[in-house]
């Protein structure tokens, strides 16, 4: 019921894609949220092998910079290791308790 200019406008706004650092577009998710209230925003979401971060300067937003992309961290071989909605912040605090035994158990990455 959208006229086709609302349309482009809300794909800028909340696109179904982002671009990473490295050309590629990374599918964003859209997840659902909670009816009850008691968990956190369903924030916009893809995943992303933790050391193919390292490059980001800043975290991905969208709608003008108002609402971040929850970033699900993988290990080398896929496993989950944690989200982010803040990556600098992630690199800055998280990342250096992590980073030994990332370092134990995928010796062969290079880990910033």
């Amino acid at each position: 019921h959208l006229a086709p200019e609302q349309i482009e406008w809300l794909n800028e706004l909340l696109p179904t894609s982002i671009r990473w650092h490295d050309g590629r577009q990374m599918k964003l998710l859209y997840p659902e949220n909670d009816p009850a209230g008691k968990e956190d925003p369903a924030w916009p979401e893809f995943q992303m092998k933790l050391h193919e971060c390292f490059p980001l300067t800043s975290h991905p937003m969208l709608a003008e910079g108002r609402i971040p992309v929850r970033i699900w961290l993988l290990a080398p071989d896929g496993k989950r290791i944690d989200s982010t909605l803040d990556w600098p912040a992630f690199r800055a605090t998280q990342y250096p308790k992590l980073k030994s035994a990332l370092q134990k158990k995928h010796a062969g990455v290079a880990w910033l």
